[in-house]
């Protein structure tokens, strides 16, 4: 269940247009930037639509001072907290986005439009799950898990498994590694026999991994882990399955604004500022996987471009003669 959405209607958002600030997207980093923008004493709206992407999570952890806590709730609690700000939440779609710096125009799903001098691109990522093994898709976020760091420390020194179609070579072994900071008891496993070198096996083994040769065909939660199934019957029960699926940026929108877009996602500068000038990004769509991260992107986006807002609105003879 996300967060409960607030009533609010259309033109309650453009009684006033253009808009100082347009956030696209409303998970930690959109909120984030809300609420810095509305510090700001800018006038704006956070326009949202779907579930965050920790929301199949039950915790969120490094987060400063909340570590633990549920990822839903702290979103709705950053809601909760915005709405003295007179910033709203708007519960849409954005499906085209035009304009230029201190003209853009977005159009909802609806067809109804937003006008605003600025744009910050808070619209995350998707993770693309394989269809196999079975029921990975629905351990996503509870006992299967991307992230050592956001789920790690609560399980250290017992038993992890870790899966990943394709496993070999030199990358798979130092993903194995990687993983076995949390824990030397790691059960390596893919979709087919693992490809490393008899050399590559001894020094896995050496360091405590269990090589599994058989593919994984199932996944089921259970008490404290999950319960892996493999092709060849044998089953094994695991605090925690580390897995990784597709991370696909949604940068639809940047690209329609011609912003620079890469394997990692939006590229911005020190700023928060993407390649197109007046539109900014941060969040997950820039690059990271951290809420921590999200969060700070967030406020420094909202605080440069209301840094640009002010000097675009000092008179010509206060303005540097260079600019």
């Amino acid at each position: 269940m996300g967060p409960a959405p607030d009533v609010l209607s259309y033109s309650a958002v453009m009684t006033h247009a253009p808009l100082d600030v347009l956030i696209i997207g409303g998970g930690f980093a959109g909120l984030s930037a809300a609420l810095y923008s509305a510090r700001g004493m800018k006038r704006g709206v956070v326009v949202t639509a779907g579930p965050s992407r920790n929301a199949p999570s039950r915790q969120a952890h490094g987060v400063f001072t909340q570590d633990g806590e549920d990822p839903v709730h702290l979103l709705q609690v950053a809601r909760d907290q915005l709405r003295p700000y007179d910033f709203p939440v708007l519960e849409a779609g954005v499906i085209r986005v035009a304009g230029e710096n201190g003209a853009f125009i977005a159009t909802l799903a609806d067809g109804q439009t937003v006008q605003a001098r600025k744009i910050i691109l808070a619209t995350g990522v998707r993770d693309l799950l394989p269809d196999e093994p079975t029921g990975l898709r629905e351990e996503w976020g509870k006992g299967v898990h991307h992230c050592a760091y956001c789920y790690g420390w609560e399980i250290r020194d017992g038993p992890t498994a870790f899966y990943q179609a394709a496993l070999g070579g030199t990358s798979g072994v130092q993903s194995i590694l990687y993983h076995q900071k949390i824990s030397r008891d790691i059960l390596v496993c893919s979709d087919r026999s693992l490809d490393f070198t008899p050399e590559q096996r001894e020094l896995l083994e050496t360091r405590g991994a269990h090589l599994m040769d058989a593919p994984l065909v199932r996944v089921d939660g259970r008490e404290g882990g999950v319960r892996l199934t493999f092709q060849d019957g044998t089953v094994a029960d695991r605090a925690v399955l580390y897995a990784h699926g597709e991370r696909r940026g949604q940068v639809e929108l940047a690209v329609q604004l011609g912003c620079e877009v890469t394997p990692s996602g939006i590229q911005v500068d020190a700023q928060q500022m993407t390649t197109i000038p007046g539109v900014y990004a941060a969040g997950d769509v820039t690059s990271g996987n951290q809420i921590a991260f999200a969060v700070a992107g967030g406020a420094r986006a909202a605080m440069f471009a209301a840094s640009a807002l002010f000097y675009d609105d000092l008179p010509d003879g206060a303005k540097a003669e260079d600019a």
